[in-house]
């Protein structure tokens, strides 16, 4: 059991660093490995709580370097963070291409409906025009998001299925572990 705590320590570190690394080096607005983190962190650990540790670990500790912004705006953000590992459940009935995609999307699209729905909520005119306005300025910022969410969760499931089908048999705590 101790090699696979081992594993397990190593994936979660690895998750959160990665997620850390790519927020810091991106250029790109909204262009990183958060989600599909915990994407992956939710079907992966048998531990919600683990599960969602990855993202808001890898949020935390990128935010002191990147600043801060709102309370509000983070509370959103952060919130959002709770999707993709909702996702659990359906990833772990079967890994598929559709499935993985899914769950990055839909975790794109609920990540834009809230965080654009506290910018207009603080900084537009509370009418259609401003909602409006507020959403269609942010597609840019959808579509980097949606890029990097189903990339990264390409990566990392078929990094896992790679290393599965060869054998490593990496721990993926289905199993309840033993005492």
């Amino acid at each position: 059991m101790k090699r696979d705590q081992a594993i397990r320590t190593a994936v979660f570190v690895a998750l959160v660093a990665l997620a850390v690394a790519v927020r810091l080096v991106s250029e790109t607005p909204n262009f990183n490995a958060v989600t599909a983190a915990a994407l992956f962190a939710g079907f992966y650990f048998r531990s919600r709580l683990t599960a969602v540790c990855v993202p808001l670990l890898a949020m935390s500790i990128s935010d002191v370097f990147l600043g801060g912004y709102g309370m509000a705006m983070m509370a959103a953000v952060y919130v959002s963070l709770f999707v993709p590992i909702a996702w659990r459940s359906v990833l772990r009935r079967g890994l598929s291409p559709l499935s993985v995609g899914s769950g990055a999307v839909s975790s794109s699209l609920v990540h834009y409906g809230l965080s654009n729905l506290a910018v207009w909520y603080f900084w537009y005119p509370h009418n259609w025009e401003g909602l409006a306005r507020c959403y269609a300025v942010a597609v840019p910022f959808l579509a980097n998001s949606l890029a990097s969410n189903v990339l990264f969760a390409a990566g990392f499931f078929g990094l896992y299925a790679a290393v599965t089908q060869l054998g490593a048999k990496p721990t993926t705590q289905l199993v309840p572990e033993a005492a």
